[in-house]
């Protein structure tokens, strides 16, 4: 595995095999261990920089992703270090993190703040209070049980359908939309998705990558047919904890405190009846490994709600499209990777585009970032007639 960062704090690269790519699952020669951390193969971290990434994959630390620039950068690193001992007036400045810094990793285009201060949920903010119970509740109530009678409630295979309306006419209806898990941003929902999309078009990304941005926190329009009880009331002050925050899977063992990324709020975990079930308190719990990504029950929201909506009604989007759209919120598969044992080979390129979604949901969110809807939508509306026009059912 090559390491960036040597025992007396200089720069290095050394190869070794310890650990399979963080990625790919493979074991390889050519790895590389980022200053994180986490361990990927050369040939998933040249595909991750071809894509514009400047990140982990993995926790999302700012950090340069491809081989070579990196080595090259270490080896410059080095000869200025040697230089400077050997008497020289000038060498290696800085620290080591500034070798393996991308450019712009401090910021994406409009971020309004560092990338380590997002999803900071140890921070204090005047929302702290409201996201906590948020989490508490959410943990305590999403079973087996719970998840599969939301399944049925929103089933669309029989016909099921509560109304028709358009992408415009249910934007209107999320206005005012708040997401009190959200410890980032108080803003409504509609500019979220906004500025989700024109970072996505900004970056230069297909248009179908961009009407994901637009519509991915859609599916939040079920509070006009849920309750109190079902965790599903659309006030920034009511319960919402069947609509959005982190999904986890349910029937097996939940996120426990392993300090982990992705997994918030561990302390949680044992406020669920199902944590007292032995069958349910397995790695594997009710599933097979390698089962797949797709045959999990996750805790329920507005991410499998607005997935089966598209699937209902026949949008045109490629599968990580789809893919995007369903697992952006369960940070403790894509982001905190506790559930490989169950995933397929296949769904290791599910979650190269998941992260790389989950790099303009997160990274975008600016209540300074004034956002002029009117201006903007004549585009997206011709985004919206080309891959999922007219009256749609929900």
């Amino acid at each position: 595995m090559a390491s960036l960062i040597g025992m007396d704090g200089r720069a290095t690269l050394e190869e070794t095999t310890d650990l399979p790519c963080s990625i790919c699952l493979l074991d390889s020669r050519s790895q590389v261990r980022l200053r994180c951390g986490h361990a990927f193969c050369g040939a998933c971290l040249k595909q991750c920089a071809a894509h514009d990434l400047a990140s982990c994959p993995q926790c999302r630390a700012p950090h340069l992703l491809d081989p070579d620039v990196l080595r090259s950068k270490i080896d410059e690193y080095r000869k200025q270090y040697r230089q400077w001992r050997e008497g020289g007036a000038t060498g290696a400045r800085g620290e080591v993190a500034a070798v393996t810094a991308p450019p712009a990793a401090k910021k994406l285009d409009g971020q309004c703040k560092e990338t380590k201060d997002f999803r900071d949920y140890d921070a204090e903010h005047e929302r702290k209070e409201t996201v906590e119970r948020h989490y508490r509740d959410m943990r305590t109530h999403q079973t087996v049980a719970f998840v599969k009678k939301m399944h049925a409630k929103y089933d669309f295979s029989e016909g099921e359908e509560r109304c028709r309306m358009t992408v415009q006419e249910c934007f209107r209806v999320l206005e005012n939309y708040v997401d009190s898990s959200d410890p980032d941003v108080g803003l409504p929902n509609i500019v979220h998705m906004l500025q989700t999309a024109e970072a996505i078009r900004a970056a230069g990304h297909p248009d179908w990558f961009q009407l994901v941005g637009l519509i991915h926190d859609m599916g939040k329009i079920m509070y006009l047919w849920g309750c109190a009880e079902d965790g599903q009331v659309g006030t920034a002050d009511g319960p919402q904890w069947a609509l959005g925050g982190d999904t986890w899977v349910v029937g097996c063992a939940l996120p426990s405190g392993d300090a982990r990324p992705g997994v918030v709020y561990p302390q949680f975990s044992s406020l669920n009846p199902d944590a007292r079930d032995p069958a349910l308190n397995t790695p594997c719990g009710m599933y097979e490994p390698g089962c797949g990504i797709d045959n999990l029950l996750f805790a329920y929201g507005h991410d499998e709600y607005l997935y089966q909506m598209c699937t209902a009604n026949g949008v045109k989007l490629p599968k990580a499209g789809f893919d995007m759209i369903r697992y952006h919120s369960a940070y403790p598969w894509h982001t905190g990777r506790i559930y490989d044992h169950l995933m397929k080979p296949e769904d290791h390129e599910a979650l190269k585009w998941v992260l790389e979604f989950n790099t303009f949901d997160l990274y975008t969110k600016d209540e300074d970032n004034v956002i002029d809807v009117e201006k903007l939508w004549p585009y997206y509306q011709g985004l919206i007639d080309k891959y999922m026009p007219g009256k749609l059912k929900w």
